[in-house]
């Protein structure tokens, strides 16, 4: 299996997401912990689904829109997409453990293209207790309202189970360090 490992942000919007060296560190934990979820969940592992980033409260996912993804119509399959959505969301409240839908609501608001790359962003906006809401945001430019193609809202409950072991790398490493080199 080929895992794809997505480099971190760079240019002028990489400061605003720059962190102190321990919560990089924590940064980095996190990711590795829902890198071993995407590639572990037999259902959805599959799909190809990328960590683009990661930190309490948010995550972002993307996948590309393959021919095993799409209805006869050649758009995305509403199963792929909820799929990414509800990943996504368990990616956004990973940072407290493994956290279980309860509740789901995705309004489709346009078909997504076969053969684009979908991206899905979870924030959560609400938590009481072992309770949180997360909204959910889907398009193929999630800095375009017009190629937005479905907003929700996932509702859980973190089940108090231990988190997975982390992969042994980071989905953001570079090609180089992943080879051994720092550079």
């Amino acid at each position: 299996m080929t895992v794809a490992r997505i480099s971190r942000p760079s240019g002028p919007d990489a400061s605003e997401t720059a962190m102190p060296a321990n919560a990089q560190h924590d940064h980095d934990m996190l990711a590795r912990r829902i890198e071993t979820l995407l590639r572990t969940d037999r259902y959805s592992s599959p799909l190809g689904i990328r960590l683009h980033d990661a930190r309490p409260c948010y995550a972002e996912l993307s996948m590309l829109v393959t021919p095993q993804a799409m209805n006869p119509h050649g758009s995305a399959h509403g199963g792929a997409v909820w799929t990414l959505a509800d990943m996504a969301f368990g990616s956004a409240g990973y940072y407290d453990g493994p956290i279980l839908t309860t509740e789901s609501k995705l309004t489709f608001l346009r078909a997504t293209p076969g053969g684009s790359r979908l991206y899905a962003r979870a924030t959560q906006i609400s938590r009481h207790g072992r309770s949180g809401i997360f909204h959910i945001v889907m398009g193929t430019d999630l800095a375009d309202d017009t190629a937005i193609c479905a907003i929700g809202q996932f509702s859980g409950r973190w089940a108090g189970l231990p988190p997975l072991e982390p992969a042994s790398y980071s989905p953001f490493a570079t090609e180089a360090e992943l080879d051994g080199d720092p550079a």
